[in-house]
């Protein structure tokens, strides 16, 4: 089990202080690692470190900015010298997509873009300037299987918010961009993989958990804990000889499908 270990380790969160983000932070300092979660807010950063404790930290990080990315690696080489794991997380909807194809504007669709595939570029940049020297290195990305599959929105009623074309882009993009740069930064000893989520149960009508539960092989959505060990799995030595590879997280949805 000592593979699965990632004892003396620094891994970065970005939107490590709640949901997806919260639930990663937490099993890789349970595997060992010490972790750094980011967020745009700097106190909810913090507070997100807090929650987890021993010696994990909190650090602003604007995903839109190129700026405060660069500051962001800038700070890490100064403090720590080297980020072992980067975990790719921080995106989601975004407040300036109406989510109606028809009638979507282009803001909103370079909004979306931009916070899911674009700053994932740019820390995958960053952290390819800060690890190649290096020699080493594990990237995780978090796509969804809305960049496999169309979605269904038969199921989702008149109570949900509508669900942007422009984020099944994004995260499509996000996993031709991990492929070709696990084959870019291979040779300098730098894994690259993606999980693709699919459907978790937040706090959704019920209609909508029954439906999408009726769609998968499990009969359920994903729930609190189903994440964060397939993230500490590909960041770890036991997932050594894998990269380029989009691991599907969703109880069977897209093998129906």
């Amino acid at each position: 089990m000592n593979a699965f270990s990632l004892s003396g380790k620094i891994a970065l969160v970005t939107g490590g202080g709640q949901n997806f983000g919260a639930e990663i932070a937490s099993a890789l300092q349970e595997a060992g690692a010490r972790v750094i979660v980011t967020s745009r807010s700097a106190e909810k950063a913090c507070n997100a470190a807090r929650q987890l404790g021993g010696d994990a930290r909190g650090m602003k990080l604007e995903l839109n900015s190129e700026d405060s990315i660069v500051s962001l690696f800038q700070r890490l080489a100064a403090e720590f010298g080297a980020v072992d794991i980067l975990v790719n997380n921080a995106g989601g909807h975004s407040p300036s997509a109406c989510g109606l194809l028809e009638k979507e504007t282009l803001a909103g669709w370079n909004d979306f873009i931009c916070s899911n595939l674009t700053g994932t570029f740019l820390m995958l940049r960053e952290y390819a300037k800060l690890m190649m020297p290096k020699g080493h290195g594990c990237i995780v990305n978090i796509a969804s299987i809305a960049g496999l599959v169309g979605r269904d929105r038969r199921i989702y009623g008149n109570d949900m918010t509508p669900n942007p074309v422009a984020y099944s882009a994004a995260k499509a993009g996000v996993i031709g961009l991990s492929r070709d740069a696990a084959a870019y930064l291979g040779p300098h000893g730098i894994r690259v993989n993606t999980i693709s989520p699919g459907g978790f149960q937040r706090n959704q009508p019920e209609h909508f958990i029954q439906d999408y539960a009726g769609l998968t092989m499990l009969r359920r959505m994903g729930q609190s804990g189903d994440l964060g060990g397939t993230v500490v799995f590909l960041a770890s030595e036991a997932a050594k000889y894998i990269t380029g590879h989009n691991l599907v997280l969703d109880g069977g949805f897209t093998e129906i499908k």
